[in-house]
């Protein structure tokens, strides 16, 4: 795993080559098809969706699975609070590079190039008893049954006892009976604005 970096505490955040950033996503997913969960990233109203359900102002901890270029991990840090804590995970080094220099500047960021595999390691290891939101950019139903279970008995365990777990898709419904099968409590928000049209999955106290 290579190591977090951390930034102080500064509004300022390096606006990247957008095209060629858009394309690298695109790239990725021809080359590595189910395991990247799109063909392009996240729209604004998408990314809208996501953080729908997150209370900025009560939020302590926010981990971000699967941060790819960042659209998300973009729109939460702009309505970050100094007292909440915020952790984006990305496995792919060209991805977690993009983060890095996209998002200097703020004490309260990390960037974690990392599989989520591990990431009862990687909340174990900073500290973390619990998380208010787990926003993922993550193909959760498809992923590797070893990576999904992994996965889920961590948020099983650190998920707060009013936190969500929002989960972007773009296969609209298509899973919302696998989630009602994970969580007893999953609202599904449609976002026609996306290419290609998608959703995201909200979704509360696991079974």
């Amino acid at each position: 795993m290579a190591p977090a970096v951390k930034t102080p505490h500064v509004k300022a955040r390096v606006k990247p080559n957008q095209i060629k950033s858009n394309f690298l996503f695109l790239g990725k997913f021809f080359r590595h098809g189910i395991t990247i969960a799109s063909v392009w990233p996240s729209s604004k109203s998408l990314c809208k969706a996501t953080i729908k359900e997150v209370d900025f102002a009560k939020a302590r901890v926010i981990v971000e699975l699967g941060a790819g270029t960042g659209p998300i991990t973009d729109m939460v840090i702009s309505k970050l609070q100094p007292h909440t804590r915020f952790i984006a995970i990305e496995r792919d080094a060209d991805f977690a590079k993009i983060l890095r220099e996209r998002f200097s500047g703020l004490s309260n960021v990390e960037i974690v190039h990392a599989d989520v595999r591990d990431l009862e390691k990687i909340l174990r290891a900073r500290g973390i008893k619990e998380v208010d939101c787990f926003l993922s950019g993550l193909p959760t139903p498809t992923l590797p049954e070893p990576v999904r279970m992994s996965m889920l008995a961590c948020v099983r365990k650190y998920l707060s006892a009013h936190g969500v777990y929002s989960n972007i898709t773009e296969v609209p419904y298509i899973y919302l009976k696998y989630y009602r099968s994970v969580f007893k409590d999953v609202d599904f928000q449609f976002v026609a604005k996306n290419l290609p049209p998608g959703g995201v999955y909200h979704c509360r106290t696991m079974r």
